[in-house]
């Protein structure tokens, strides 16, 4: 999931530029569709700020065919059948590829833009999409079910996790502070934001041994909760002040996880209690840790790939290929370690050599025409 664009936009005060800014799909949809819009009170928009993404996603563009100028924001891995991923975008909803990346096809999600995506790790088939809301699939993407009838900020629902041991058990972050929780797969969703800042939730982290223990990483550090989300506390000493914008765990040791963050990366080994840089002058939006091997981690900024095999000791820079595209999402392939993906203002890229070289995987990633939220 992205959070460069409401990076960027913090700097200026103005809540619509955010909004317009962030959400462009779904605020372009408001142009279009003023009741619509007011049904799920999105601000006006800021045009200026929406044509600024799009020319910068032009000027970003893989050589790859068939792409234009998509902004990938979110990447999942089917663990089960490896050469199929999915990939959430600003502009046209979420594709799917059945062969590891080489061509794309849109699901039946569209016109939306999709901020975060996770799959039922015990039912392949069934996925969700965070987004304007939350979405449901149980046939591979095919169709869609909007699943957020009980969220009260449908706009912004951009970070996903999924309990690994109750995968009918979800939570959603938001971008106005708000967690909110699932026991029955999105049928019904209730607030458990207890101790939470009321800013932006940018990332959501579940421990895999632990799942009443989660981590939420804000525009004000890292919150953790140990009861499923009914209190939490922040748990940030060390990061100073800095945004989190993404958070993984080492599944081999719970405790240890790192935070990607616009100074850099941080590390604790003791759930939070107290975070060290591991890597600095970093500007990082997206992390991924080898589940085999966990002490090997990538970090996507500006127009480059970070890779540490030390537990974040030491990283060296990885973007032949890129180009200046900036990464927001990455992802590795379980099964084969050395495949890793990033998702990028310009489309997807792949290297099947652990980082040192990349290439355009976008075919059929096009950008799609936006209209009112809509489901096939």
């Amino acid at each position: 999931m992205s959070t460069h664009f409401i990076d960027e936009t913090r700097r200026n005060p103005s809540h619509a530029i955010l909004a317009g800014l962030w959400l462009a799909p779904v605020i372009l949809a408001a142009t279009l569709a003023v009741t619509e819009a007011a049904r799920i009170m999105i601000p006006p928009p800021d045009l200026n700020a929406v044509a600024s993404v799009r020319t910068r996603a032009a000027s970003h563009r893989s050589d790859a065919p068939g792409l234009e100028g998509n902004i990938v924001l979110a990447l999942v891995i089917d663990s089960s059948h490896p050469a199929t991923l999915y990939a959430g975008t600003l502009w046209g909803g979420v594709f799917k590829t059945g062969d590891s990346g080489a061509s794309w096809n849109p699901t039946g999600l569209a016109h939306t833009g999709v901020f975060s995506l996770v799959i039922d790790p015990t039912n392949r088939a069934t996925l969700y999409a965070g987004g304007n809301g939350v979405f449901k699939s149980t046939d591979g993407g095919r169709s869609w079910t909007a699943i957020d009838g009980d969220l009260t900020e449908l706009n912004a629902t951009v970070a996903l996790v999924i309990d690994p041991t109750n995968p009918a058990t979800l939570y959603a972050g938001t971008s106005y502070g708000s967690v909110f929780k699932t026991s029955d797969g999105g049928a019904t969703w209730t607030a458990v934001d207890s101790g939470l800042p009321a800013d932006s939730i940018y990332s959501l982290a579940i421990d895999p041994t632990r799942p009443s223990t989660l981590y939420a990483g804000t525009y004000q550090g890292v919150f953790a909760t140990s009861n499923s989300g009914r209190r939490w506390s922040g748990v940030s000493s060390g990061l100073g002040e800095s945004s989190v914008n993404a958070l993984v765990i080492d599944p081999s040791h719970p405790a240890t996880l790192y935070a990607g963050t616009p100074r850099g990366v941080f590390k604790t080994t003791n759930r939070g209690k107290r975070w060290a840089a591991v890597g600095s002058d970093l500007n990082l939006n997206s992390l991924a840790i080898d589940p085999a091997s966990p002490s090997t981690l990538y970090a996507g900024g500006d127009g480059v790939v970070f890779k540490s095999t030390d537990g974040g000791a030491s990283w060296s820079g990885l973007s032949s290929g890129i180009g200046a595209a900036f990464v927001n999402a990455l992802a590795i392939d379980a099964s084969n370690p050395a495949r890793v993906y990033a998702g990028t203002y310009a489309g997807v890229f792949t290297s099947v050599d652990g980082g040192a070289s990349w290439t355009g995987a976008s075919s059929g990633l096009t950008a799609r025409a936006l209209s009112r939220r809509t489901i096939a």
